[in-house]
């Protein structure tokens, strides 16, 4: 998904399908880790299984809601200030849903 555009430009329709794809799968991928983690993910009887799938699930609401974005075409910017998401940020993170600043001052709260 690696582009050059320049920052604040919007995503080209062959770009946001291939984010769509790449969601979509990770989406599959994490499904697949949370049936092989249910029969087992209870804090009694295995609290690391029973954490690791509280958090692939959080990561799904976040690809969820990225998809959803698409959808709206809203999938590049940030949710908190509604800058242009960088497309390393996307790169790396396809799910995320703010620009590096906002995101460190998530962080830093």
């Amino acid at each position: 998904m690696r582009t050059d555009r320049p920052a604040g430009t919007t995503m080209s329709a062959g770009e946001l399908a291939q984010a769509r794809r790449l969601l979509e799968a990770e989406l599959d991928r994490r499904q697949d880790i949370i049936r092989e983690l249910e029969p087992r993910a209870i804090p009694t009887i295995d609290p690391v299984a029973y954490l690791t799938a509280a958090a692939t699930r959080r990561v799904m609401d976040q690809i969820d809601a990225a998809l959803d974005r698409i959808a709206e075409g809203t999938y590049g910017r940030c949710v908190r200030c509604g800058a242009a998401i960088v497309a390393g940020r996307l790169e790396v993170i396809p799910h995320a849903e703010t620009c590096i600043e906002c995101q460190n001052d998530v962080e830093a709260a």
